[in-house]
């Protein structure tokens, strides 16, 4: 166990039974009646023996302490003395005294006489919410603290949360020790409640940058809010109006401020952290921002004190938005409700204000034409302009999409379109020519891949973007979970523990391999007939539960159009597709590694090797085929007895692109060495290449190493076993490779390959986290730049 993960079990045995022994108290004192404010404030006495002076009242008491005034000295309540308590004290001694009804009889001094007077408590006004809203944040804390247990994100949310929680569970009225308990708990809490809330805002999201010091430092300011809550209640250390005044402008200050701080972090957040982001926001316009407006109205009038405790309900919102956010993020479509929600609150805005302005009105002109009554006619009007909402409602909200979501609403009217189209498909191979084509174009992912089932393997006859694995196994655990869900399958969201726990080891890897977010499986009856692979939006976004939603639409109606076709002509079909639409990287001509004998699969450390021909495409722009084929020839002749001389394998060519493995299928004692040797070696090689000898045309390559683990076995295709290396170092090694052209570099190694090389690698250079495409984190690489290259030749 981490030493965060140790540090959430210690918040949790600390806070959790602190909240529900406090949680219980308050339930105690809810069924007894006796949650109610003490609207009388007091000065402390100057001397222990001196009673305590009325200092005011609160300003909304009205009749409940007329018969108090400023100044008068509070002798006893009921039978309890008095005489040295202090604000916090009277409070306490206050509630004993009280009768069923609520009322306190005191004992006073005003003008030199004693009188006999009472005033009444205050009952609380949301005390039947509360519990609601204390338990609105406790839970969904304890949820996210148990799910991400070690997240930093979701100890600050954990911490707000129960702060919050604690804050609202009202316990006072009880023994004069409990009420005490309560005071302290409510004083802590009301000082922390704005910071930590802050807090949990910079800690979200996780892969976001660190706020600066001057930011984490600030918020603490907000600290403040506790002075105005204790003035607000007890008159210390200021007037209660005062306290109202300071707590009401903090009370929306703070939100406003959060608000703020979303917005900085939701630009520099990827795709997930802005969909996080967007539940946040979501859950203070919803759940904040009406308490933020309820909580102007006492700063102003502080008699309307009771519009805040009523809107402070709604807040419960923000804490289930943090839950989705931390948790499931892609539950449900954000953009989609951001719209409906928006949609609503305009035309509620429209009806309250067509009710206050334009329905008066209407009834009066109606009520003297019909001769109806003017109360009839207005009742009338309301209703009918109310039972407009729903079909507004479903004109407006496109319309709002379309504005603020573009992309998403344009994607959902092409869909349709795209379903009405397929019903027109005249054989399968127009129906899946034209699925794969319509859905690149309108998602526009970094890559996308059909694969079409046949015999016990799925192969690709459709690839845009990135080279993905030649075939993939037809019958395996990734289609039982496939088929268990009957719908896509968004990898992104699927951790790689539970991975390995529900998928083979071959299937990981493929998984792996594809590197893809989303899977669509298209079925045929209860067989897996093709499987759609899409690769990250170019747009940064990910894919909502509406993009699942409509592409799973799709892929029903793709199979019920396969219903459509003979079995026999499915398979005709599948083959010529094949054949006419194959745009894949082809395997490679497999070497007599051993002695013919089947090559046993399995995960091991290898090294990988990456090599590309610089320009190609310029290159061959301006040649003849003959020449280009030639030069080719000699390029792969010469790179591959390179790789064999150093001891490797060579898995496969891809036009001007070569893979070669270091370590496998035999052991290989020094492979990274070997393969850091040999990519030197083919760099000065291919350099004194030309074409047809013309020496003033050059080839240049880069190459990119990288060793780790590898699944290496045989891919099984429909007509031959392919030998081939996947997983992470592959996917890394290749990406190496791509590095080279920005780092001005001819080899790009990872650290692992440099520290085993030894003096084969001592003068590369070291560069510390770089980005690597497709990779959560920077990694740190080593580089032998053209430079170098350009004093010391080959720079061996």
């Amino acid at each position: 166990m981490t030493r965060p993960q140790r540090l959430d079990l210690a918040l949790l045995a600390l806070l959790v039974p602190l909240w529900t022994v406090c949680f219980a108290l308050h339930l105690r004192e809810l069924a007894r009646g006796r949650l109610a404010w003490v609207p009388v404030t007091v000065d402390r006495p100057r001397a222990p023996e001196l009673p305590p002076t009325v200092s005011g009242v609160w300003p909304d008491a009205g009749s409940a302490v007329q018969e108090l005034r400023a100044g008068d000295r509070l002798l006893r309540a009921g039978d309890r003395e008095l005489a040295g308590r202090a604000p916090f004290d009277f409070v306490a001694e206050v509630y004993p005294a009280a009768d069923a009804d609520l009322r306190v009889p005191v004992t006073l001094e005003r003008d030199g006489r004693r009188l006999e007077a009472s005033f009444a408590l205050r009952p609380v006004g949301m005390s039947r919410r509360l519990p609601l809203l204390s338990l609105g944040f406790a839970l969904p804390g304890f949820l996210v603290l148990a799910r991400r247990s070690g997240s930093r994100a979701a100890r600050a949310f954990f911490a707000a949360t129960l702060c919050y929680a604690l804050h609202w569970t009202f316990f006072f009225g009880g023994p004069p020790g409990q009420t005490r308990l309560w005071i302290a708990l409510f004083a802590a809490t009301s000082f922390l409640i704005f910071p930590l809330a802050l807090r949990a805002v910079l800690a979200f999201p996780e892969s976001g940058p660190s706020p600066q010091r001057v930011v984490r430092v600030g918020i603490w300011l907000f600290a403040a809010y506790g002075l105005g809550a204790l003035g607000w209640v007890f008159g210390v250390p200021f007037a209660s109006e005062t306290g109202v005044r300071v707590a009401g402008a903090l009370n929306a200050a703070a939100p406003l401020l959060m608000l703020a701080l979303l917005t900085h972090r939701f630009r520099a957040a990827d795709a997930r952290g802005r969909r996080q982001l967007k539940w946040i926001v979501y859950g203070f316009w919803v759940g904040v921002l009406p308490v933020a407006v309820g909580s102007l109205l006492p700063t102003a009038t502080p008699g309307l004190w009771w519009v805040h405790e009523i809107l402070m309900s709604a807040v419960v919102a923000l804490p289930v938005c943090f839950l989705i956010a931390i948790a499931r993020y892609n539950l449900f479509d954000i953009d989609r409700l951001i719209s409906a929600t928006a949609s609503y609150n305009v035309l509620g805005v429209l009806l309250v204000g067509g009710g206050l302005v334009v329905v008066p009105r209407m009834a009066e002109a109606t009520s003297e034409m019909l001769g109806v009554d003017r109360t009839t006619g207005q009742l009338a009007l309301s209703i009918g302009l109310a039972a407009l909402m729903v079909p507004a409602h479903r004109r407006l909200r496109p319309r709002l999409e379309q504005v603020f979501f573009a992309e998403r609403h344009a994607l959902e009217h092409r869909i349709g379109e795209l379903l009405h189209e397929l019903s027109a498909a005249p054989s399968p191979q127009a129906l899946l020519e034209r699925v794969a084509e319509r859905l690149d174009a309108l998602l526009r992912p970094e890559s996308c891949a059909l694969y079409v089932r046949e015999a016990e393997t799925l192969r690709p006859v459709f690839t845009r973007g990135r080279a993905l694995p030649p075939a993939l196994p037809a019958e395996g655990t990734l289609v039982a979970r496939l088929a268990a869900r009957r719908g896509s399958l968004a990898t992104e969201d699927w951790p790689r523990r539970r991975r390995a726990e529900a998928l083979s080891p071959f299937d990981v890897a493929a998984l792996d391999a594809l590197g893809v977010p989303l899977l669509v499986p298209i079925w045929r009856g209860k067989a897996l007939f093709a499987l759609l692979c899409l690769g990250p939006k170019r747009s940064g976004d990910v894919y909502t539960a509406t993009d699942r939603t409509l592409l799973d639409a799709v892929a029903d109606k793709v199979s019920d159009q396969l219903e459509r076709f003979d079995q026999a002509e499915v398979l005709r079909q599948a083959q010529a597709m094949q054949e006419s639409l194959r745009r894949y990287v082809p395997g490679a001509v497999v070497d007599s590694l051993a002695s013919g004998d089947d090559l046993e699969a399995g995960e091991r450390e290898v090294t990988v090797l990456f090599v590309d021909i610089r320009g190609y495409t310029s290159y061959a722009e301006s040649r003849r085929a003959q020449e280009i084929f030639s030069t080719v020839n000699r390029y792969t002749e010469t790179v591959s007895h390179l790789v064999r001389e150093h001891g490797g394998s060579v898995v496969e060519f891809n036009g001007d692109g070569l893979m070669a493995v270091f370590g496998a299928p035999r052991e290989l004692v020094g492979k990274e060495r070997a393969a850091v040797a040999a990519g030197r070696a083919i760099v000065a090689a291919v350099a004194a290449l030309d074409a047809q000898g013309k020496a003033d045309a050059p080839l240049a390559v880069g190459v990119g190493v990288a060793t780790g683990p590898g699944f290496v076995g045989n891919i099984r295709a429909v007509d031959r076993l392919i030998w081939s290396v996947i997983g992470n170092t592959t996917i890394l090694a290749a990406r190496l490779q791509g590095l080279t052209r920005q780092l001005d570099a001819a080899m790009v190694i990872d650290a692992a390959t440099w520290k085993a090389a030894g003096d084969a690698a001592c003068d590369f250079a070291s560069q510390a986290e770089i980005a690597v495409r497709g990779r959560s984190r920077a990694e740190d690489v080593y580089v032998l730049t053209l430079a170098k290259l350009g004093r010391d030749g080959a720079g061996a």
